[in-house]
């Protein structure tokens, strides 16, 4: 069963509190979400060239396709020009810029039939992003840069949204992550998941416009379809918190998670790059 998203016309505080309540909404026909979108997507056909980004995996070999991914990802996420927009379109959407702090923009390529072989796996299984970054304050962000369908998109298990969830955050931490990262190794788990995925049952997949974007608690549990289409999804996703969300303890209900601390440097407030860790 395909999930629809409820309509919401402006990102607002009753707007966090609907999501802190379990709401999945849908935010379309913004003049900034577009105007992003279409840079990503200027982007992307550059990087893609002569092919159109979608079908580019049926011209070309893995590992040209994974260079082409690779590079654009890294200059994309890299591109100042491309923050300042992502800030501008979070305020177009009526994020306040003096409370609101986000995380760095990830642009998603995936490809069909298997995730290519880069540091960055992109079919990520069934997860809540609150067991890594421990903020029940966090509204999770994603949209498409090309139409979607129900073979290539994200899925949720809204049932499970306050219902505990068997899982590896108490025996996760980022800063374990990152320093097995330095030292060159692959085998630290990405992320905190869930232990028996196998229970859970169906996902039901979300289908949204491209030009809408989608936001969400972190606190939902979500995952990435498998890919058996034949045409690449591209997506861009972040995550945002509100300071004052955070110093008045607003935030969805923390049904599972044991993750042992807080990572508030990962969140820079809109336009000055202020970090969330001194702000709260």
């Amino acid at each position: 069963m395909i999930l629809a998203p409820q309509p919401c016309t402006r990102f607002d505080a009753a707007a966090r509190e609907r999501i802190f309540g379990g709401a999945i909404l849908v935010i379309p026909d913004v003049s900034e979400v577009a105007a992003f979108v279409d840079l990503l997507r200027d982007r992307a056909q550059a990087a893609f060239a002569p092919f159109d980004p979608p079908s580019a995996q049926q011209h070309l070999s893995r590992d040209d396709l994974t260079r082409r991914c690779v590079t654009l990802t890294k200059e994309v996420e890299g591109d100042r020009a491309v923050a300042s927009s992502l800030d501008a379109m979070l305020i177009g959407l009526g994020a306040d810029p003096a409370t609101t702090f986000r995380d760095r923009l990830r642009l998603r390529i995936q490809v069909s039939g298997g995730d290519l072989e880069t540091a960055r796996p992109i079919t990520l299984p069934p997860h809540r992003d609150t067991w890594g970054s421990n903020a029940m304050a966090q509204v999770n962000w994603w949209a498409p840069l090309w139409p979607l369908d129900r073979g290539r998109t994200i899925a949720f298990w809204p049932e499970c949204f306050d219902t505990p969830v068997a899982n590896s955050s108490a025996g996760w931490d980022y800063d374990a992550l990152i320093a097995s990262r330095k030292r060159g190794e692959a085998t630290y788990p990405l992320l905190p998941r869930a232990t028996a995925p196998e229970d859970l049952g169906p996902a039901r997949p979300a289908i949204i416009d491209t030009g809408a974007i989608m936001a969400f608690s972190g606190a939902h549990l979500h995952a990435g379809t498998v890919n058996t289409t034949g045409q690449v999804r591209l997506s861009f996703e972040f995550r945002s918190v509100d300071v004052e969300d955070l110093r008045a303890g607003r935030g969805a209900p923390n049904a599972d998670g044991g993750a042992p601390r807080m990572p508030l440097h990962w969140f820079r407030r809109l336009g000055d790059g202020a970090s969330l860790a001194d702000a709260a």
